[in-house]
């Protein structure tokens, strides 16, 4: 039996949270009861399913189209399908979303889906993250389907992989900022990504598709749509990628995802009901950061070993340990069931529900023979896993001049870490370890939110609206009970806590279509964030003292759209300036008289810039875009794990200056349809986190630019051979086309990743070279 967590609050606080969170959990049962009621009191058969009211903007369920765009109070981007393909086939939709200004994806390899990469959203990040010293590291919420992938508890949120790749997607719908409470969840401080599958089709098809590129990467994916029968449509998603590393060295380092995607949809007369369920299952073989400059005791063979020093200066810029110096394996595997039902409940009423299941695994086994001390632990087994059960309930109801969309989510998480530490040099294993944690949270999240968007007059849209939020965190150390049948084992006694956060979160938002192909957009809104796990799972000495992050986002812009502007078949631009501020980022402090207590100290910080997004179809043959981003994002004020307080330092990692430019030309030779694209990615400077005294700094890494190009052809020549065979595509592409050499990653360390006496020097994750790829799909 679990051991209850103290509570650190009085008594009459206690009583008031339990109070607002309960009226939450009323809100939820009273909705249920309202939707009840009305179901009974509609008949469902008189209401045509042409005439179901959707979602406003319908965010959720389907890619977004330019009307719904424009009419949005929020900063709202689409990727579309047409997007998606202009990418190496060895690209997920993470990967995708960085053709949007101010987007940026970091990592190992950022480049492939089946590595973990970090996900940057106008400096807000998520995932897993190779760099420290970020101002907000779990600030974006990624959805499946309108599912939220997003952990309740874990410090990095998400692992990218979970990402589908480009062939079970639709697109991607992505809010910038906190948004509007209707599509608002619990860490969308920076945005809100949906990574929208594959959705059944009133047609039956068949799409299989086949690739193979540059350092031994295969995709092969299958998409199969079942088509209208008896108002039942379903659709079933298949994918497999492997590849290895573009580094260099004894070992290729191989890296696999599977994925599984299926959906029914059984439509009728008022609504629609869906059963959807998603498996995907990543496993990485990843390899480890690199020296910039040669340092002494840092070799090929180890610490000190009588081998060539390790770096990029002198074993090559791509250069990798030996597996047997240097080892790490990652598994990503998620779970998901869900169930929609959008119903139609009187003339004016729709319910939208949303009901979802998520277990998630993590099972990170890590050797490090080379670069730790005789007397350290060198293998470690980390595999935490969670189950969330979550439900969104809500309404949407329309009057003569306004639309009224209310509701209510309730999400409950398990984690269990587990964690186990060995040496077999020195007798212990995993079954005998030399030390453990076990670490459970328990996560209640309970939100409730009225929004309406009102119509005055016509095209001006005001959408004000609040969002009331409970976070509730139970965190218990079940390491003690582990070590009672393990004698020896070194485990900690960190106390059982719990907290509990309620806070409100106002937002306003407006549109207004000051001509009919230029409509000016702006939000503003205050929410809040939970708290991570290192914040519980730690001796405090003043956890009352912990808080929520808050931020405070601001958003202006204009959208434009006309045909025929300047002689183009069609031009549109999206122009806008943000200003986030946060508070309360939460940096633990160790206690300097107690190394086993740890305290808080609070960082603020600020982002604001410009976005703009530009595209002109010229003709028919030729289109061109830029997405372009400017950033400036900084620490107003931040307390380093040494106790000294620094102000206006920048945050790291976080480009100033983004850009995605590219050219697309089309034409056909008879019935083929033959198209060429020419993108430029360009990511400007970067500073650095410096781990030697834990605090950013002004260093910067130096900016860089990446060619890419692709040409297609699609033809129907070969459907007279293959009985049903439709269109075949034939897609090569090249990416990093001028060989561009940059550091995808870097940060100053203190010496700890491998081991050295000293700090004070850079260490990497360079990024891909030049590869290329090429892709077969036919469609039956």
């Amino acid at each position: 039996m679990m051991q209850k967590g103290f509570s650190t609050m009085g008594y009459d606080d206690f009583a008031v949270r339990r109070g607002v969170r309960a009226a939450l959990l009323g809100a939820v049962s009273a909705l249920a009861v309202m939707a009840q009621g009305h179901a009974q009191a509609v008949n469902a058969g008189t209401v045509s399913a042409s005439g179901t009211a959707a979602a406003p903007g319908n965010y959720a369920n389907q890619v977004l189209t330019r009307k719904a765009v424009k009419q949005q109070a929020q900063s709202v981007s689409v990727v579309k399908k047409s997007t998606i393909d202009l990418l190496a086939p060895i690209a997920s939709g993470t990967q995708a979303i960085s053709t949007l200004p101010g987007v940026v994806i970091s990592g190992y390899s950022s480049s492939a889906g089946t590595a973990r990469s970090t996900i940057s959203i106008r400096g807000i990040k998520v995932g897993f993250n190779s760099v420290p010293g970020d101002i907000e590291t779990n600030g974006i919420t990624n959805l499946f389907d309108g599912i939220p992938l997003n952990s309740l508890i874990q410090g990095t949120g998400f692992h990218s992989v979970q990402i589908p790749f480009g062939s079970l997607l639709a697109g991607v719908n992505v809010i910038y900022g906190p948004g509007n409470p209707r599509d608002r969840w619990f860490d969308s401080l920076g945005g809100t990504v949906n990574f929208i599958p594959v959705q059944p089709s009133a047609k039956a098809s068949v799409t299989a598709s086949a690739s193979y590129g540059s350092f031994d990467s295969q995709v092969y994916s299958l998409v199969a749509q079942t088509g209208l029968h008896d108002g039942w449509e379903g659709v079933i998603g298949l994918n497999h990628a492997f590849n290895h590393t573009f580094r260099r060295g004894s070992y290729d380092w191989p890296a696999r995802n599977d994925q599984v995607y299926f959906k029914i949809t059984k439509r009728f007369d008022g609504g629609h009901v869906s059963l959807g369920g998603y498996y995907i299952h990543n496993r990485e073989f990843r390899p480890n950061q690199i020296p910039v400059e040669p340092q002494a005791g840092v070799t090929l063979g180890g610490l000190n070993a009588n081998a060539p020093l390790y770096s990029q200066q002198t074993s090559g810029f791509y250069a990798d340990l030996p597996n047997n110096v240097w080892f790490k394996e990652n598994q990503i595997i998620d779970y998901i069931g869900y169930a929609k039902l959008t119903k139609r409940i009187s003339d004016n009423t729709t319910l939208h529900d949303l009901f979802w299941y998520r277990h998630g695994d993590v099972i990170h086994y890590r050797l490090n023979y080379g670069f730790i001390g005789a007397s350290s632990q060198d293998t470690e087994y980390y595999a935490p896993y969670s189950d969330t059960i979550g439900d969104k309930l809500d309404f949407d109801t329309k009057l003569q001049y306004n639309t009224i969309s209310y509701g209510a989510y309730v999400i409950n998480s398990h984690t269990h870490d587990i964690y186990d530490g060995y040496n077999t040099n020195l007798g212990t294993t995993r079954q005998n370890p030399a030390s453990i944690t076990r670490d459970v949270y328990n996560n209640l999240y309970l939100a409730a939110f009225v929004q309406d968007k009102i119509e005055p007059i016509a095209g001006l849209r005001i959408v004000p609206g609040v969002q009331l939020v409970n976070y509730e965190t139970r965190y218990v150390n079940q390491s003690p009970i582990a070590a009672i049948n393990l004698p020896g084992v070194g485990f900690n006694t960190y106390p059982n806590t719990s907290k509990d956060f309620n806070r409100v979160q106002p937002s306003l938002g407006a549109s207004y279509d000051v001509l009919p192909w230029a409509t000016l957009y702006g939000n503003f809104a205050v929410t809040y964030q939970n708290p991570t796990g290192g914040n519980f799972a730690n001796n405090q000495i003043n956890l009352p003292a912990l808080k929520p992050v808050k931020s405070t986002d601001y958003e202006i812009g204009v959208r434009m759209f006309q045909r025929g502007f300047l002689g183009l078949d069609s031009a549109s631009a999206d122009i806008n300036y943000f200003r986030d501020d946060l508070e309360d980022e939460t940096v633990g402090i160790a206690n300097p008289n107690n190394p086993t207590q740890t305290t808080f100290g609070f960082g603020s910080g600020r982002l604001q810039g410009v976005n703009a997004s530009l595209k002109a179809n010229f003709n028919f043959h030729w289109m061109a875009f830029a997405n372009l981003g400017y950033l400036d994002a900084r620490y107003l004020t931040y307390t380093a794990p040494s106790g000294n307080v620094y102000q206006n330092l920048p945050d790291p990692a976080s480009p100033r200056d983004t850009a995605n430019i590219g050219v697309r030309y089309q034409v056909f030779a008879g019935a083929n349809l033959i198209g060429a694209n020419l993108w430029d990615q360009y990511v400007g400077k970067r500073y650095l986190f410096n781990n030697a005294i834990g605090a950013p700094t002004h260093n910067a890494i130096v900016p860089y630019n990446l060619l890419n190009a692709s040409i297609t052809l699609k033809t129907p020549y070969l459907n007279r051979y293959v009985s049903h065979l439709g269109e075949v595509d034939v897609s090569f592409y090249a990416t990093n086309l001028l060989g561009r050499k940059y550091n995808a990653t870097e940060y100053i360390s203190a010496g700890g990743y491998f081991n050295t006496p000293t700090g004070a020097y850079a260490i990497a994750n360079p990024g891909a070279p030049r590869a290329f790829y090429g892709t077969v799909t036919v469609k039956f």
